[in-house]
């Protein structure tokens, strides 16, 4: 198993609140022009990203987690599958003095036969991080739905550009793929 070092974790740690506030401010801006259909758009963006994270989620267990040198754990709990939809659970697992942290953790349902991601609920273990996703923080639910999807397409390409993938993806040359091309 990787191990990352206390400053690796409290600078991964400061960059999520960083993150955290710097989409804070974006959203109180865009929230007022959010429409319905773009949400769905939303949620069929956040489906397609998804997709991309987790290959095959038929092939997915109970909770595989995504581990890459130098960043947070990713982990996805596989909690609900049925004939058109699937509800996981998304968060990164941090190890503090305290104990091991999940934080966010995103219960996300999608949905099969349109083709959408939404995010369903979210629970916040630290209170002052992501302080702008609790439902509570929003006049709407409208407003809500948008800050939490959008915040889940940017943790999505977040997770795909540092190199996250379910299943764990091995290092090195992919012989298989290598003899086939020749």
């Amino acid at each position: 198993m990787l191990q990352m070092s206390r400053a690796n974790i409290k600078f991964s740690y400061a960059m999520l609140t960083l993150m955290s506030l710097a989409i804070k401010t974006l959203q109180q801006i865009k929230d007022s022009s959010r429409s319905f259909s773009g949400l769905m758009a939303l949620y069929e963006q956040n489906y397609v990203r998804f997709n991309q994270l987790v290959e095959n989620l038929d092939a997915i267990e109970s909770s595989p987690t995504s581990m890459r040198a130098g960043q947070v754990t990713l982990q996805l709990v596989l909690l609900e599958k049925c004939r058109y939809t699937t509800t996981v659970l998304m968060t990164y697992r941090l190890s503090t003095d305290a104990g091991e942290m999940h934080t966010p953790d995103l219960k996300i349902r999608l949905y099969h036969d349109t083709r959408q991601a939404e995010v369903i609920s979210c629970c916040r273990h630290d209170a002052d991080a992501f302080f702008w996703l609790d439902r509570s923080a929003c006049r709407t639910t409208m407003q809500w739905r948008w800050r939490i999807n959008h915040f889940l397409f940017k943790w999505l390409n977040h997770c795909l550009k540092t190199g996250h993938h379910f299943p764990q993806q091995k290092h090195g040359i992919a012989w298989k793929k290598l003899l086939g091309s020749l």
